[in-house]
């Protein structure tokens, strides 16, 4: 309560447009004025007196749980969950996105290409993002032939160094690290024994560009000294106790590296999808409470375990982004015959804003929407 709002030692004291005189003397410091208010009120009738409420405030908690979500018990799925999340699927198949083509499982196998491609020519190659649509072949060749150590520990690395980064510095960081180590003679680029043999000061320097990176280059010294047997974890148990991952990491790292799927992946995206389609409880904002709601929501469709977070991650990415939403664009802004698909967050000044040709077309956009733009058009 401030003071000069509450209190005056002015002659005069607006109350509701009228003035009230009061006399200097009458009126007493801060804390003799918070006395007297608290004896007035102690002196008012009990029917006027306002009763002392006994608020009981309830934290959302969950317990434990088996990470494989066995025997969990299924909680309701809202009614628009399913419309939405297929219409965001229907989108997702016209658009590419940042995490289509350099997400962090993606990273591992463009790292592989240019190992062989320098094995092969003593060149090390620079991949730019434009051209990673025209090297599909090559990848899926290479992906065919499944993980092995020096990927798997790729795929840590590069999720270590997601966090508070977007994927296009995070792969930009990644692939010139591997090339440094490629240039000082490891076989495989970055690899544990690289990262053992790095100076953490000389680690930081490297991924500076990445956010938090001298806590991040901590991390990854200490948890690359941990993996004694030379590979990362294959457990979520294990995982979650390396130093910077967590649920979201390393439910990552086991459908990548291990092709295990015994959880749901929650990132930033999805946690504001949730919130604004009304699938979790509004406001929650904790990745780990939002899994766990998704694991029990989704328990009889664990099919979609694996698929979730690449739909709603690359939908937040280009369509439904944090800032400068394309209403105008998404598929969900279309009311159906049985009104059942419709987004409860549309920007309808932005639809009126386009209907009356006054809204601007030329907002940068993360990906390639050209096939949905054409589709919303014709």
């Amino acid at each position: 309560m401030s003071r000069s709002r509450h209190f005056t030692r002015a002659a005069t004291l607006r109350q509701t447009g009228s003035s009230v005189t009061i006399k200097h003397e009458d009126l007493g410091t801060f804390d003799s004025e918070i006395k007297k208010f608290d004896k007035e009120r102690q002196n008012q009738p009990p029917t006027i007196a306002r009763k002392k409420r006994n608020i009981k405030h309830i934290k959302l908690e969950y317990e434990d749980q088996d990470e494989e979500a066995a025997g969990a018990e299924s909680v309701d799925i809202s009614e628009n969950f399913f419309p939405l999340y297929n219409k965001i699927k229907e989108m997702r198949e016209l658009i590419v996105t940042p995490v289509d083509l350099i997400g962090c499982v993606k990273i591992p196998t463009l790292l592989k290409l240019i190992t062989n491609h320098y094995k092969e020519t003593g060149v090390i190659r620079h991949i730019e993002i434009a051209e990673i649509s025209g090297l599909q072949d090559e990848l899926k060749l290479i992906e065919k032939h499944g993980t092995d150590r020096f990927s798997r520990y790729q795929l840590l690395v590069t999720l270590l160094f997601s966090s508070q980064t977007k994927d296009e510095i995070n792969f930009q960081v990644m692939q010139a690290l591997h090339a440094h180590y490629l240039q000082k003679g490891y076989k495989e680029g970055l690899c544990i024994e690289s990262i053992n043999d790095t100076d953490e000061k000389e680690l930081d320097k490297m991924i500076f560009q990445i956010g938090f990176h001298s806590r991040k280059a901590l991390y990854l010294k200490e948890t690359t000294a941990s993996l004694q047997n030379g590979d990362i974890p294959d457990t979520i148990e294990a995982l979650v106790k390396l130093k910077g991952i967590g649920y979201k990491m390393g439910h990552l790292i086991l459908q990548g590296a291990w092709n295990k799927v015994v959880g749901i992946s929650v990132d930033t995206h999805m946690v504001r999808l949730c919130n604004m389609f009304g699938w979790t409880p509004k406001n929650e904002k904790n990745p780990d409470n939002i899994r766990k709601i998704l694991e029990q929501m989704l328990v009889n469709h664990k099919e979609m375990w694996n698929e979730i977070n690449p739909v709603l991650v690359g939908f937040g990415q280009t369509v439904c982004t944090p800032v400068g939403r394309r209403c105008d664009l998404c598929l969900l802004s279309t009311i159906d015959k049985k009104n059942d698909v419709v987004c409860p967050a549309i920007d309808k000044k932005l639809l009126l804003r386009v209907q009356r040709g006054v809204e601007k077309d030329d907002r940068k956009i993360r990906g390639d929407i050209e096939r949905l733009v054409e589709y919303k058009n014709s």
